[in-house]
């Protein structure tokens, strides 16, 4: 399976893992990715339509300054309002294993996968 073809074109190279990791641990049915939903100003990392859960990969170079957390804070507020459910990951680039490990397992519990 090519991720490539399946993800937006300007994706980070954490955001490439999480989504292999995601495919790998069976966690891909339903998600879309980059899918601009509700607003047409956000584009979530990874969302479930179905389960109206959305996933954004926040890299700390870009999302550590205070106007760029207060325009995430706003969107979380208005997918919310709009019956979304938001989860936001900071992360430190590169991720490491043990790292991806807890962000995929944070993601499942976010969206509901028990182990079986």
């Amino acid at each position: 399976m090519s991720y490539k073809r399946n993800m937006h074109p300007k994706v980070s190279k954490a955001e490439i893992q999480v989504f292999k990791a995601l495919s790998a641990a069976g966690l891909t049915n339903g998600m879309v990715t980059q899918k601009t939903i509700v607003l047409k100003s956000t584009v979530p990392d990874f969302c479930w339509l179905n389960k109206r859960k959305a996933v954004y990969l926040d890299g700390l170079q870009a999302h550590s300054g205070d106007k760029q957390q207060e325009r995430d804070a706003e969107i979380c507020d208005l997918l919310e309002a709009k019956g979304w459910e938001v989860l936001r990951i900071p992360y430190e680039p590169p991720l490491s294993g043990k790292e991806l490990q807890k962000i995929i397992a944070t993601i499942k519990d976010f969206i509901g996968i028990d182990d079986e």
